[in-house]
C-alpha cells in the first residue's frame, strides 16, 4: 500500500473515534515516507500522529514525539512548521497545557494567513479563541481575543466564529451588569425608545432596561442620587438635569479643545490652534499647558476607539456632549424612581436628550464614541483600565447584538 493509501486509512480511523489506530497508522506513513527520503512530509504526518496518541490518552508519548518535532522544525518548510504548531495545540489542550496550546494555535494561525491559506488559518484561529477562553475565563479572555480577530479578515468564517466567542465572554452569565436587558411590557421602538436608547450605555452597564423609566429600587435611586450627584429633591435634581440637557455637567476645556482641530489639521496645527484660542484670552499658562495635553490624550484614546472598533479607520470624536445626553435619560430615570418627578417631566426630558443627542452626531457609533471620550476623560485619565474595559464592553454590546436598539433603529 502506498503511503497515501495509509494516510487515507489514519484519517478514516480518526473519523471513526479509534485514535489509537490512527496514531499507529500515522506512524506507518512517516515510516514509509522516510525511507523514501520524503522528510518535511514526515514530520507533519508525525504530528498527526502525536495529536492521535494525545486523543488516544497517551498524552505523554504524544509530548516527547512533539518535542522531537519541535526540535528539526527549524530546518522545515513554513507549511510544515504551520502544520506542526496547529497539531501541537491540540496536544498541549489534551495534557492540560492550555495557555501553551493557545500560543501555538495563534502562532499556527498567523502563519497560514501568510501562506493564503485562509481555510486553515481560520481552524487554528477559532481553536486558539476557545483554548484563550479555557485558560484564561471569560473576563480575562476579552483583550486577547480582540487582538486575534483584529487579525482575521473580517467576513470569514472564522472571525465570525471568534466575534460570537467574544461576544458570549462580554455577556457572561454570571454577572448582573454589562447586558443588554429589554422590557418586554415596554416598546423597544418608535420617538421615545428611540430617546431611551441614546442612555443605553449606562442601562447596559447598570444591568437595567433601556427601554423604561421604571424599575424596582427608588430607594436606591435617592441613595445614588444623594451620594453621587447631591440630589435630595426636585430642585437640586431639575438643576442636575438642565446641566446635563445644556452639555454643562463635562469641563468644557474639552469641547474647546476639540473645537479648535480642523478637518485635516495635524497635531501641531492643532495645538498652534488651541494656544492662538488661549492667548486671546489671557488663560493662564498652566491652564494653556493642560488643555494642550488634553489634545494629545484625545489623540491616544482616538488611536485606541479605532483598534478597539469604536471608531472606523479615519475616525474621529467631534463631542463629548453625548456624555452629558446619555447620562441626561439615565438622571430622568433615577429622578422619577426617586420621586423627584413625575412621569410627564421625565418623558420630557428623555426626549429632549434624544433631540439633541441628534443634533450633535450623526450615528449611533459617532454619539457611541463621543459618550466614551468624555467618560474616559472624567475617570479614566489614559489609563484604559476598567472604565476603559467595561465601556468598550457596553459599546460592543450595542453595536453588535441583534436585539440592540442601536440595530434595529435608525439614528435620529
Amino acid at each position: 500500500m502506498t503511503y497515501q493509501g495509509i494516510l487515507d486509512r489514519a484519517r478514516k480511523f480518526e473519523r471513526q473515534g479509534r485514535a489509537g489506530e490512527a496514531a499507529a497508522a500515522y506512524a506507518e506513513a512517516a515510516e514509509a515516507m522516510e525511507a523514501r527520503g520524503d522528510l518535511a512530509p514526515a514530520v507533519a504526518a508525525r504530528a498527526r500522529c502525536a495529536r492521535a496518541l494525545a486523543a488516544a490518552g497517551k498524552t505523554g508519548e504524544a509530548q516527547r514525539l512533539l518535542d522531537t518535532l519541535d526540535r528539526g522544525a527549524a530546518s522545515m518548510p513554513a507549511a510544515v512548521r504551520a502544520g506542526l504548531d496547529a497539531q501541537a495545540a491540540h496536544v498541549m489542550a489534551a495534557a492540560g497545557r492550555t495557555g501553551e496550546a493557545a500560543r501555538r494555535a495563534w502562532a499556527a494561525m498567523s502563519a497560514f494567513w501568510a501562506l493564503h491559506d485562509a481555510k486553515r488559518a481560520d481552524a487554528a484561529g477559532v481553536h486558539a479563541a476557545r483554548l484563550i477562553v479555557k485558560d484564561a475565563g471569560p473576563r480575562e479572555a476579552l483583550r486577547p481575543l480582540r487582538e486575534l480577530m483584529a487579525q482575521m479578515p473580517p467576513g470569514g468564517d472564522g472571525h465570525r466564529q471568534v466575534a460570537k466567542l467574544l461576544a458570549d465572554a462580554e455577556r457572561r452569565p454570571d454577572r448582573d451588569h454589562d447586558v443588554l436587558i429589554t422590557d418586554p411590557g415596554s416598546a423597544a421602538w418608535g420617538r421615545l425608545a428611540a430617546a431611551l436608547a441614546v442612555g443605553a450605555h449606562l442601562a447596559v452597564g447598570n444591568g437595567v432596561a433601556w427601554n423604561t423609566l421604571n424599575h424596582d429600587d427608588p430607594g436606591g435611586d435617592r441613595d445614588l442620587l444623594e451620594r453621587d450627584w447631591g440630589i435630595t429633591d426636585h430642585a437640586s435634581w431639575r438643576e442636575q438635569m438642565d446641566g446635563l440637557l445644556e452639555a454643562r455637567n463635562s469641563d468644557p476645556a474639552i469641547q474647546m479643545v476639540l473645537d479648535r482641530r480642523g478637518r485635516g489639521t495635524d497635531q501641531g496645527a492643532w495645538r498652534a490652534a488651541i494656544v492662538a484660542w488661549c492667548r486671546e484670552r489671557d488663560v493662564a499658562e498652566q491652564t494653556v499647558h493642560e488643555v494642550v495635553e488634553m489634545s494629545g490624550l484625545i489623540l491616544r484614546y482616538e488611536s485606541r476607539f479605532r483598534a478597539d472598533g469604536l471608531l472606523p479607520p479615519d475616525g474621529r470624536v467631534e463631542s463629548v456632549y453625548g456624555y452629558d445626553f446619555g447620562r441626561a435619560v439615565n438622571m430622568a430615570r433615577w429622578g422619577l424612581n426617586a420621586g423627584y418627578c413625575d412621569a410627564e417631566e421625565a418623558e420630557k426630558c428623555v426626549l429632549t436628550a434624544g433631540q439633541r443627542a441628534n443634533q450633535v452626531y450623526t450615528s449611533w457609533g459617532a454619539f457611541s464614541a463621543g459618550y466614551v471620550l468624555g467618560r474616559m476623560l472624567r475617570f479614566d485619565d489614559g489609563e484604559f483600565g476598567e472604565w476603559y474595559e467595561r465601556s468598550v464592553a457596553g459599546h460592543r454590546v450595542l453595536a453588535e447584538e441583534p436585539e440592540s436598539p442601536w440595530r434595529r433603529m435608525a439614528w435620529g
